[in-house]
């Protein structure tokens, strides 16, 4: 018969993770290389995907002070860990970590690519513009959606082509993210591409191709 009690490892994280994340509702002064973070950065890799949650928000609150552990945390055998250790510096949005998330992108599990490329999207820096236009390429969808909504939250002209040409994309959500993303760019080079694109199979598709329309030439 199975039963529901917890290890006594895991006993001891949460409990750790508690006092942590007590700790972390006010400021703290020498956070920085703290023991804390260390056993945060351990409980990224946890199999339970609770206690990862709760890790990556107390390594947010902990800001700064966590992207260094964060960054060495990408290299993680474990991929769950470096996903989870991208997320939480895209939620920091430090340039940190802009350079490691690109390598991150040619992670070869396609869930720590597509975590970095939201984390890339978030930190909205150009340097990741042209790594995330080539990620439009991935084989896995995920990641080429992830691209495409970070492309569209970092603005910049250098993705509109790619995202025309990722409007074809066999995979819907894709496409959709892509008519967002031109959407977000507001570029007139995208207004005939998306037009064609309100012809499309998919509805979410055509309602993203028909407000990204909207943003590019509003109703006067």
């Amino acid at each position: 018969m199975r039963t529901n009690k917890m290890s006594t490892s895991s006993v001891l994280l949460n409990m750790t993770l508690a006092v942590v994340l007590a700790c972390c509702v006010v400021p703290v002064i020498g956070y920085s290389q703290s023991v804390e973070i260390q056993e945060l950065i351990q409980a990224l890799e946890d199999r339970n995907v609770n206690i990862r949650r709760r890790a990556i928000r107390a390594l947010e609150k902990a800001g700064p002070s966590a992207v260094e552990p964060l960054i060495a945390a990408l290299r993680s055998e474990k991929s769950r860990g470096r996903a989870a250790a991208a997320e939480a510096l895209g939620r920091i949005e430090d340039v940190r970590a802009v350079e490691p998330l690109i390598v991150a992108l040619e992670d070869k599990v396609a869930n720590v690519r597509a975590g970095a490329a939201e984390a890339l999207g978030r930190i909205r820096d150009p340097r990741a513009v042209a790594p995330l236009i080539a990620a439009l390429k991935d084989k896995n969808p995920d990641v080429r959606s992830w691209a495409a909504k970070a492309l569209g939250e970092i603005k910049d002209p250098r993705a509109v082509a790619p995202l025309i040409v990722a409007l074809k994309d066999k995979n819907t959500h894709v496409r959709s993210w892509a008519a967002e993303a031109l959407g977000e760019i507001k570029d007139p080079r995208a207004v005939a591409p998306l037009i064609g694109a309100l012809q499309d199979e998919n509805t979410d598709v055509r309602n993203s191709a028909a407000k990204a329309l909207a943003k590019i030439q509003p109703a006067t």
